[in-house]
C-alpha cells in the first residue's frame, strides 16, 4: 500500500496528524504521488548541524538569555518564549520535528515556576528536546533525567542522602518510561530509583548541572530485579537501561505515540492486548534500539494510520497547538504576538505551562462546550489576520483546499448552504469572513 498514490485525504490526514496541518501548497504537491514519499519528505529531517543557518536561533538564544538575567517579568518572558515557538511550529520546514518536540515536551511535561524552573531552563530543555526529538529515545531519557529545568520541577536537585527525594523516580517509572498498564514496578522500585538518583545539584546562577559525590548514596539497589552497584555519576543510566529492557517499556513509549498521532489505542493490558500498531511500533524500537525515527517511520506508513475511519475510531482530535499553528499556516497570519498566546490559554495548552506532570490530555480530553467556544472565539482572531486570498462563499471544496482538507461532508456542505441561505443579503466579503470562522469550527478542521 506504501507505493500507492496518496490521496488528498491522505496528504490532508498525514500532514493534519504530524505536521500541524497541510498547506494547499503541500495538497497539490504530494497528492498523486507515492504515499511513502510524503513520509520520508517528513521523517527524514537533516542533522542541525547539517542545516541551514536558522533565523530564529538568535531570538531564542535572546529570550534565554533575558530570562537568565530577569530582565523581563516572569510572566513576560513566558509569553516571549511561547510566541517563539508557536512561531517556529508555523514557519519551520522541518514539521515533524517541532510536532515531535511538542509531543516530547507533553511527555517530560515540565512548566515554568517562579522562580524555577525559570524561563531561561525551559528555553534550554526545550532545544534538548528538539535535538533528540527524532534521535534515540534512550539518550533522550538521559538528558531529561539530569535537565536542569527537570531537576527543578520533580525536586531532583534536592534528592541527597540520608532522606531521598522520590518524585522524579516515581514518575520515571509511571510516566516517562514503563506506565501502569500493567504496573511493573512496586513502592519498593521507586525508593531504590530515588537513591540511584541522588547527588544531582542545580547551579542557578549559571543554570548548570553538576554531580556531587558526597550526596550520592554509594549502597547497592535492586530495582526490576536488577542489581545496580554504585556507579557514582553514570548510575541514572544503568537505572535507564533496566528500564526500558522490561518488555512493557517499548509498548507504553509506543502507545503515547499512537495516541498522540493516530487514534487512541486500547490501554487495558499492553503485555497481554497491544493494539496492533502499538505492538508493530514497539518491535521497531526494540530492533533498533530505541530509534524515534524508525518508529515514527513505522506509524506513519501503516494502513491503520492511512486510513481514518470513524467507524472504527481511527480519527485523532486536534490539540489547541495544532488548530492554532495549522491557521497560522493556511492563512499565513504570524503566531508571534499576545493575542495568540492568550487564546492559547484561553483553548486549555498554554506552551511550557502543562497543568502537571501527567501532561496535557490526548484526543476527546480537548472536546467539551468550553473548548468548542475558545475554539470559535480563535476562528474570529484568525479570520481578522489571515493574508490569503479567500475563496467565493459558497465555494466549500475552495475553503477545504485552503485549509489543507479534504472534501466536506455532506453534513457539514448542508450546513454551511444553510447558513449561506439565510445570509442571501449579506454583501460577499461578509460571507466570506463568516464561512471562514464557521470551517475553523466544523468537525474536518477539529478532528482528522
Amino acid at each position: 500500500m506504501s507505493l500507492e498514490a496518496a490521496t488528498r485525504e491522505e496528504v490532508s490526514r498525514l500532514f493534519g496528524r504530524a505536521a500541524f496541518g497541510a498547506t494547499p501548497d503541500d495538497l497539490a504537491r504530494w497528492t498523486g504521488r507515492p504515499y511513502a514519499e510524503a513520509v520520508d519528505h517528513l521523517v527524514n529531517v537533516p542533522a542541525m548541524g547539517n542545516r541551514p543557518g536558522a533565523g530564529d536561533e538568535a531570538r531564542r538564544s535572546s529570550i534565554e538569555q533575558g530570562g537568565r538575567a530577569k530582565t523581563q517579568s516572569a510572566g513576560g518572558a513566558t509569553a516571549q518564549a511561547q510566541m517563539w515557538w508557536l512561531e517556529r511550529m508555523r514557519t519551520t520546514p522541518y514539521p515533524l520535528e517541532e510536532r515531535l518536540t511538542l509531543f516530547w515536551h507533553g511527555h517530560f511535561a515540565t512548566s515554568v515556576l517562579a522562580p524555577f524552573p525559570d524561563v531561561a531552563m525551559m528555553m534550554a530543555q526545550n532545544q534538548t528536546i528538539r535535538l533528540n526529538a527524532l534521535g534515540n529515545f534512550r539518550t533522550l531519557v538521559a538528558a531529561m533525567t539530569v535537565d536542569c529545568a527537570m531537576l527543578e520541577w520533580l525536586d531532583g536537585a534536592r534528592n541527597t542522602i540520608p532522606a531521598p527525594n522520590e518524585n522524579y523516580a516515581r514518575e520515571f517509572l509511571e510516566l516517562f518510561t514503563l506506565g501502569k498498564y500493567p504496573q511493573v514496578y512496586g513502592e519498593g522500585d521507586v525508593r531504590e530509583a530515588a537513591r540511584v538518583l541522588t547527588g544531582w545539584k542545580v547551579d542557578r546562577l549559571f543554570r548548570k548541572v553538576a554531580f556531587d559525590a558526597g550526596a550520592h548514596d554509594t549502597g547497592t539497589k535492586t530495582i526490576l530485579g536488577a542489581t545496580i552497584p554504585n556507579q557514582g555519576a553514570n548510575e541514572y543510566r544503568t537505572l535507564i537501561d533496566v528500564a526500558l529492557a522490561q518488555p512493557v517499556s517499548a509498548l507504553f513509549i509506543a502507545h503515547k505515540l499512537v495516541s498522540n498521532f493516530g487514534y487512541a489505542a486500547p490501554t487495558t493490558d499492553l503485555l497481554r492486548n497491544a493494539d496492533p500498531l502499538v505492538a508493530r511500533v514497539a518491535q521497531s524500537f526494540r530492533s533498533t534500539g530505541w530509534d524515534i525515527r524508525a518508529a515514527m517511520r513505522t506509524l506513519l506508513m501503516s494502513d491503520e494510520f492511512r486510513t481514518g475511519d470513524a467507524n472504527i475510531r481511527r480519527q485523532l482530535v486536534r490539540q489547541p497547538a495544532e488548530i492554532v499553528v495549522g491557521a497560522g499556516k493556511t492563512l499565513r497570519f504570524t503566531l508571534d504576538n499576545q493575542e495568540v498566546v492568550a487564546r492559547m490559554a484561553n483553548m486549555g495548552q498554554p506552551l511550557l505551562v502543562p497543568p502537571n506532570v501527567g501532561g496535557w490530555p490526548t484526543g476527546t480530553g480537548w472536546l467539551s462546550p468550553a473548548t468548542v467556544l475558545t475554539r470559535y472565539d480563535f476562528g474570529m482572531l484568525a479570520q481578522g489576520r489571515a493574508t490569503v486570498p479567500l475563496p467565493p462563499a459558497g465555494d466549500f471544496d475552495g475553503w477545504a483546499r485552503l485549509l489543507g482538507l479534504a472534501p466536506p461532508s455532506a453534513t457539514t456542505t448542508a450546513a454551511l448552504k444553510g447558513f449561506l441561505d439565510e445570509q442571501s443579503r449579506a454583501d460577499e466579503p461578509t460571507k466570506q469572513a463568516s464561512v471562514l470562522v464557521l470551517m475553523l469550527s466544523t468537525p474536518e478542521w477539529a478532528v482528522i
